[in-house]
């Protein structure tokens, strides 16, 4: 799967929105229409907007999309490590809130290296998976079934989550971070930054069992090119010097450590020329 460009990617994003908030909309006046005693189109009014205030406050295309990481991923057998909503964050260390923080991002740890892409594949898939069976589930149930309260107001979050998954399979890099769909491409072709990741996350699985100098220097030297500025990079860097320094490779060590500082100084440079 070939990447497409930030701003393709964003035009189309932007399209998928337009037909959700088309879609909502639709389903509404459909709605409305179709009851006829004043007390149901009132309940009907308050479902709408109880169901517009979880779509722009809570983000709740968000919320499915983060769930189906998070089921999927334990039914791979990864190791939930962090869950974001928005300014919503779990973790080990408990609920916390950020700022500035993309839509929504669940991180993942090894229990076995073993099928790592695998399961790192199941677990990418699973939040547009979910969000797909989501939508196309309740707009059937909402088509099929008698009106309900309860039906309605997940049926209309179905568009937005709709859109939402299918934005996330486009294969592209944004400012806050890859979509799903690049995610599943790197891990096929076993490119990129996510091949980096698996490369680390490995290592780290590994350390459990072995020591450092036991594990195999193919895994962390003989890995694809990517960007110096990728945090993911840089944790690879670190792995390289700590390899470096137990297997008694000094000279080597210092090179890494040598890179390390001169990555750290240019980012540095970076950031207080944007500031």
């Amino acid at each position: 799967m070939k990447r497409i460009s930030r701003h393709a990617a964003s035009a189309i994003g932007v399209v998928l929105f337009l037909c959700a908030v088309a879609g909502t909309v639709a389903m509404i006046w459909y709605e409305m229409t179709m009851l006829q005693t004043t007390e149901e189109k009132m309940t009907a009014g308050y479902v709408s907007i109880g169901a517009v205030a979880c779509l722009l406050v809570l983000g709740f295309p968000y919320v499915v999309h983060e769930s189906g990481h998070l089921l999927f991923g334990l039914c791979a057998g990864l190791r939930i490590g962090r869950v974001r909503v928005g300014w919503l964050c779990v973790g080990r260390d408990g609920l916390k809130f950020s700022k500035g923080r993309p839509a929504g991002e669940t991180q993942f740890a090894l229990r076995k290296v073993r099928g790592a892409h695998v399961r790192l594949f199941a677990a990418s898939l699973g939040g547009p998976l979910f969000g797909l069976m989501y939508g196309v589930i309740f707009l059937l149930l909402w088509g099929l079934l008698p009106p309900h309260p309860a039906l309605f107001f997940f049926a209309l979050c179905a568009p937005s989550v709709l859109a939402e998954a299918l934005s996330e399979l486009l294969p592209a890099e944004f400012l806050s971070g890859k979509t799903d769909g690049l995610v599943l491409a790197e891990l096929i072709g076993k490119t990129g930054e996510t091949e980096i990741a698996i490369r680390v996350m490995k290592v780290q699985s590994l350390l459990t069992d072995v020591t450092l100098a036991e594990i195999p220097r193919g895994l962390l030297f003989d890995v694809p090119v990517i960007r110096e500025d990728s945090p993911v990079f840089s944790e690879l860097l670190k792995l390289q010097k700590e390899y470096l320094s137990a297997s008694g490779d000094i000279s080597g060590a210092e090179r890494i450590d040598a890179r390390l500082r001169s990555i750290s100084e240019e980012s540095g440079t970076v950031s207080e020329e944007l500031s």
